[in-house]
């Protein structure tokens, strides 16, 4: 993943959004769509000061609890609450609705033309990288702000991540479950590339070891895939055949963080 954990995060006293978020354009979505509201209330002080206190000694010890604990306390008191991490989050769900829609076109419409453009790749010997490039440039939002730089790095990782867990899946023909999956891994690494660029500074202790840090980063990012899948897979056992897939992933999001909530 390519977010710095160097990022010193929002401060207090501003909006829990940026006022340039519903700016972002994602490909095939409407920016000026009033789907999702925008988060609401004004960042409090030290926001974020719980959440990194506990990230801190996750980092030091390993305690899974001390990560809930942090999680818990970065969506209760550090963004106002689940729905309010959701809401900014709106871009990174647009591009999951983005992922799991292009993915059924792709083995249902054989018009589609990222379809066409993948078989001219394959026909010309691509590599798996210039693939994973065609299809992030189709699903992505491609400008230059925090949010946009995330999406695409967090769609390419979760790209080559099904990749490498998936050898012989061709794009072109995913089945629902594998969709399913692929959508998930994206969601979970902006979920994890979120909270990195609000209070990542926390793995950057000195006083641990490099090597304990780098652990403790794919824990958490392992941790965080886990719970995203688990409610993913229980909103969609309850989902209607027609269901909006960015209140869908919307959704997915609040729940996990009133997940983590119960923590604090």
């Amino acid at each position: 993943m390519g977010t710095s954990a160097s990022s010193k995060g929002p401060g207090a006293g501003v909006s829990f959004d940026p006022p340039w978020l519903d700016d972002i354009d994602v490909p095939g979505q409407d920016s000026q769509d009033n789907n999702v509201k925008p988060a609401m209330g004004i960042a409090p002080k030290a926001r974020f000061s719980s959440a990194r206190r506990n990230m801190g000694e996750y980092v030091r010890s390993g305690s899974r609890d001390s990560a809930r604990k942090s999680l818990g306390h970065y969506s209760k008191t550090g963004m106002g609450g689940a729905q309010n991490v959701a809401r900014r989050m709106r871009t990174s769900t647009k591009t999951a609705s983005n992922f799991f829609n292009i993915f059924r076109s792709l083995r249902d419409d054989n018009t589609f033309s990222l379809g066409r453009e993948i078989s001219e790749l394959k026909n010309r010997g691509a590599d798996a990288s210039e693939i994973i490039d065609a299809i992030v440039s189709h699903v992505c939002p491609k400008g230059g702000s925090v949010d946009e730089v995330s999406c695409r790095d967090s769609g390419a990782s979760a790209l080559s991540e099904f990749m490498d867990q998936n050898p012989d899946a061709d794009f072109n023909n995913l089945s629902d479950d594998q969709i399913w999956s692929l959508t998930a891994i994206y969601l979970s690494n902006e979920t994890f590339n979120r909270i990195q660029m609000d209070m990542g500074q926390a793995f950057e202790k000195l006083e641990v070891p490099y090597v304990d840090r780098v652990i403790r980063l794919n824990d958490m990012r392992e941790y965080i895939q886990s719970e995203i899948a688990t409610q993913m897979d229980a909103l969609r056992k309850n989902a209607e055949q027609n269901v909006d897939m960015n209140r869908f992933f919307q959704d997915t999001i609040k729940n996990t963080f009133e997940v983590f909530e119960v923590e604090v």
